[in-house]
């Protein structure tokens, strides 16, 4: 799958520094933690001075922000339109999650760990654009439950923890270059969460 490109991008050949700057800070958040990167470390990445950063962001908490924020808006738009079963729309949201991932995993990774660093209003924000993702897979837990596709001894909110921390943990192992392809990796967890609930 080819990589989607983090928020800032612009079209054609030619990336604008901006676009480099969010780039960058991908990969020095997942490889140095939000926290031990600094201005600097993204100005010299870039290979562009200090002061010259603020002429295209408004600072790291800025870049932190939005990197985040779209990631989380991949995972509601890949799942905004589930139709089916139950067992088919937990299918569906489980291969959107995995797509997202693929597309880009260094930025799954800032979005996964890099988070708990964001404050007030955009950390609220965000909050609760994760929790209607969350809710988005109550909803389907519910939904197989009533109609009697899913056990009905389920306990809804840790399904929503498991199948959350099962899907959240592939960034930490997958590659896009490896053996086994996003479908196929997705195809098998999908076997494994729904032995899990299938009644």
């Amino acid at each position: 799958m080819a990589k989607r490109s983090a928020p800032g991008a612009e079209k054609g050949p030619k990336k604008s520094r901006q676009q480099r700057i969010f780039e960058e800070a991908v990969q020095l958040f997942n490889k140095q933690g939000y926290a031990g990167t600094s201005i600097r470390d993204l100005a010299d990445a870039v290979g562009i001075l200090p002061g010259s950063v603020y002429a295209h962001i408004d600072g790291k908490h800025s870049i932190l922000v939005r990197l985040v924020e779209h990631g989380v808006e991949q995972y509601l738009t890949g799942t905004a339109n589930l139709s089916g079963t139950a067992e088919e729309q937990l299918r569906a949201l489980i291969d959107a999650h995995l797509s997202v991932i693929a597309a880009n995993v260094d930025l799954a990774l800032v979005v996964f760990h890099q988070w708990r660093h964001i404050e007030g209003a955009d950390r609220d924000r965000i909050m609760a654009k994760r929790r209607s993702y969350e809710q988005r897979i109550r909803d389907i837990i519910d939904r197989g439950i009533s109609s009697g596709e899913f056990r009905p001894d389920i306990d809804p909110p840790l399904a929503v923890l498991t199948i959350l921390g099962i899907l959240n943990w592939v960034p930490e192992w997958f590659s896009p270059n490896g053996r086994d392809p996003a479908a196929a990796v997705s195809k098998g967890l999908a076997q494994i969460i729904l032995a899990g609930v299938l009644n």
